[in-house]
């Protein structure tokens, strides 16, 4: 069976040759042969840019290509050769992205500004430092399942804040203390601007009777939920320190450890997201992750 990094080769293939054509992620995820969930982690890890980047790198670059050394050509058919809906939005998307608008880059291109704001290409391009097996110290576990309470964020990164309070008012409407519910991040994207969408679950984990006593309230709650997270195999490691150095060995599990033990097809991935329990909420300075990817 092919290796997880050959098959989205297949992915990029797929890209360059339809650049005019919607490139969603569950199109790209089944060419993959990967859940959905999963997709966006991969990709990063294994080409170390967002696939929405990597997919606007190729057509600024095709834009500007044909914008650059035609004269005559219309904005509007670039636009549509770029794979955008119309004119206005090309217009507004390229002129963010390179600082000229699509008319005055035909008239006037600034190639060394337009590839200096290629940030695309400067991320492929640069040296990536791989981790070490030991220093991730991935194990592979059997849990149980556990109930839990979750609120969905589906909305800008720089509303998170606002999500993780209602749930702590949560919690202390239910008397679901941080020692005894346990916490749990449900993961659906590798990292998000302030101004992107950024999709996470935040959960706390329940007993059954807490479940069933919270029902009257998750019923008709437009934010809370019933959730779970379901019994079986996971790749799991424990992590102290920086939001940088743990996106790193999230890069290791998805892009090493996970393409390794794909090539022998012992290894598939639960139509699950990436979870992260949080470990000593109450105590800033000693907060961990346990990370935990859920397998078939």
């Amino acid at each position: 069976m092919e290796k997880i990094s050959q098959r989205f080769e297949h992915v990029l293939s797929h890209i360059d040759n339809n650049l005019t054509s919607r490139l969603d992620c569950k199109l790209l995820a089944s060419i993959a042969q990967v859940p959905e969930c999963h997709f966006d982690f991969i990709f990063h890890s294994l080409f170390h840019t967002r696939t929405e980047d990597y997919i606007g790198l190729l057509r600024n670059l095709e834009a500007a290509q044909q914008l650059g050394f035609d004269k005559t050509i219309p904005i509007s058919t670039v636009a549509e050769s770029a794979g955008f809906g119309s004119e206005a939005s090309f217009t507004e998307a390229f002129t963010k992205a390179i600082g000229q608008s699509p008319s005055q880059f035909q008239l006037t291109p600034d190639w060394g500004n337009f590839f200096e704001k290629q940030q695309p290409l400067k991320t492929l391009s640069e040296g990536h430092d791989e981790l070490m097996a030991d220093q991730v110290n991935i194990e592979l576990v059997e849990l149980e399942a556990i109930p839990l309470i979750a609120i969905e964020h589906r909305t800008q990164a720089q509303y998170l804040p606002q999500t993780i309070e209602a749930m702590r008012a949560f919690r202390q409407a239910h008397q679901l203390s941080p020692d005894t519910s346990r916490t749990f991040n449900f993961i659906y994207q590798s990292a998000a601007e302030p101004l992107q969408q950024f999709n996470i679950d935040i959960a706390v984990s329940v007993t059954q009777t807490q479940k069933a006593d919270l029902r009257s309230v998750t019923d008709v709650s437009d934010y809370f939920m019933e959730s779970m997270i379901p019994e079986g195999r996971y790749a799991t490691f424990l992590h102290s320190g920086s939001d940088e150095d743990l996106n790193k060995k999230v890069k290791y599990l998805y892009g090493t450890w996970l393409n390794e033990q794909s090539q022998n097809n012992a290894i598939q991935l639960k139509t699950l997201p990436l979870i992260f329990e949080k470990l000593n909420i109450t105590q800033p300075q000693q907060i961990k992750t346990r990370v935990y990817l859920g397998l078939i």
